[in-house]
């Protein structure tokens, strides 16, 4: 097996591992030991920490990944490259820590009384920010030098079960919750200086000032890119964390709470196009370097077909569950129900669209993503405004899902005009009327109140039994190839053992 195949399959389980770990901590225990302004607390201020994180790399990070192979010479200490990152990192951390000052009475002025904690806690945002801005620049260095499970593992389950043990002490009732805060941040804190510890054990961590070396035009170009990637990374990252934000300025950190923890079950959703997206540019790449449209189309729709079949299975799995969920959460979660249809919506339009965003940002139109992605921005921050003032939580949740939508009907219409690609086949209407079916069928069989075991068995049955149907109707109607000899390679294997 080799180093990248072993690498991606370390990383894969550490990022499911860790996605389950985070799931059931954030989603089903933190809501249960702590108040709503809490739990809004430690959602909104890790939504400003990634904002704010990613303004302080100055884009150094994307350049990195670019132009680090001009830099690679282990005899003269990568040229100086770590200590340029570190030093360009510094000055981008007192710039965004100056505007963290400077616009503090902006942001709080607006409802500090509905969002007192988050008023009173501001200034955890230097050192949080401090921490991720280091782990990313630590862990983008790690893999340009091929070390790249370390980060993943760090990020994704250490930093991971480090907060579920210190929710535990809080939970146990062995911190309050002013001590609970700075050992939280120590959660924070601890990855990004393994992340440096690991990279000096590899004696890769080199500041010496001597062995730096960069052309005028190195430069230049440095510059250059780390002003493009510093606009689309942050882009990304606005779209993701600005709705908990544009929330807690309308309706507080009590509303954050609620909006942030139905938004895990959207997360969930996303999941299986995550190993897709990050296949699938690759290969993509090598099409369009050959010229081999044929192959593009073919993994366009395979990817649209398939991504709508699997992400219609989960959201119906979520959905028809909801019942049971809420019964798990407090009841003032209850008012969270159709922020998890109207976001798991939005995740189940970005899949059922598929590698659209592949195809372009890989073709020599790519220049044209960072548009749409202009345009999602502009479109996000608009329907979030007016979809809290018109319903709260549930026009954020729709404009969430509306931006989406608008978003991948432009990349997808923008692939078809340019390319004449188009995807979609009988097969992906069919799919949404069987996932409909489906989820009327499951939640036409009541639900029990009884014990905890109890909704754990009603929803365990309840699973099994959407499964069994949706997958049964997908396999007899034949609606995706790919599914059927999956299906059909799986009963070959169980029949071996019997």
């Amino acid at each position: 097996m080799g180093i990248i195949q072993r690498q991606t399959i370390q990383s894969t389980v550490f990022t499911y591992a860790g996605t389950a770990l985070g799931f059931v901590t954030t989603t089903l225990l933190i809501p249960r030991v702590m108040n709503l302004d809490q739990v809004g607390l430690i959602n909104l201020l890790p939504s400003w920490m990634i904002l704010l994180a990613y303004v302080a790399n100055l884009g150094i990070n994307g350049a990195a990944n670019r132009y680090f192979t001009y830099f690679r010479d282990y005899d003269r200490q990568h040229n100086g490259f770590l200590l340029v990152s570190i030093g360009v990192s510094l000055i981008g951390f007192l710039l965004a820590m100056g505007l963290l000052i400077a616009f503090k009475p902006i942001i709080l002025e607006t409802n500090q009384e509905r969002s007192v904690l988050f008023a009173d806690n501001y200034y955890l945002l230097i050192p949080l920010t401090f921490s991720l801005l280091f782990f990313n620049l630590f862990d983008t260095y790690a893999k340009l030098l091929y070390d790249t499970v370390t980060g993943t593992l760090l990020q994704q389950v250490v930093q991971r079960v480090l907060t579920l043990a210190v929710v535990g002490a809080y939970a146990l009732g062995w911190l309050t919750f002013s001590q609970f805060l700075p050992v939280w941040l120590l959660t924070w804190l601890l990855p990004a200086g393994l992340m440096a510890d690991k990279i000096g054990v590899d004696q890769q961590f080199h500041l010496s000032p001597g062995f730096v070396r960069i052309t005028p035009d190195m430069r230049r170009q440095l510059a250059s890119y780390s002003s493009l990637t510093l606009l689309t990374g942050l882009s990304s990252q606005v779209i993701v964390q600005i709705d908990k934000i544009m929330v807690n300025q309308s309706l507080g950190l009590a509303a954050v709470a609620i909006y942030a923890t139905c938004a895990n079950f959207g997360i969930v959703i996303a999941i299986p196009a995550t190993a897709l997206y990050k296949v699938s540019g690759v290969i993509i790449a090598d099409s369009w370097k050959n010229n081999d449209l044929a192959n593009i189309s073919q993994i366009y729709r395979k990817s649209c077909l398939n991504q709508l079949l699997i992400g219609s299975l989960v959201f119906v799995g979520i959905a028809a569950n909801l019942p049971n969920l809420f019964r798990i959460l407090p009841p003032a979660y209850e008012s969270g129900y159709f922020v998890i249809l109207w976001l798991g919506a939005g995740k189940l339009i970005d899949m059922a669209t598929g590698v659209n965003g592949q195809i372009l940002n890989t073709s020599r139109y790519y220049a044209y993503d960072t548009l749409f992605f202009a345009i999602l921005v502009v479109s996000t921050i608009a329907f979030t405004y007016y979809g809290v003032k018109l319903a709260g939580l549930n026009g954020a949740a729709v404009a969430a899902a509306l931006a989406t939508a608008i978003f991948n009907a432009g990349r997808t219409w923008f692939v078809w005009y340019k390319f004449g690609l188009q995807p979609f086949g009988w097969q992906n209407a069919a799919i949404l009327v069987v996932a409909g079916l489906t989820w009327g069928l499951a939640a036409a069989v009541p639900y029990p109140a009884t014990s905890p075991i109890g909704l754990a068995a009603d929803i365990a049955v309840r699973s099994v039994g959407i499964t069994a149907l949706f997958v049964g109707l997908v396999y007899t109607l034949k609606l995706s190839p790919d599914a059927n000899q999956v299906l059909l390679s799986l009963a070959r294997r169980f029949n071996r053992f019997f």
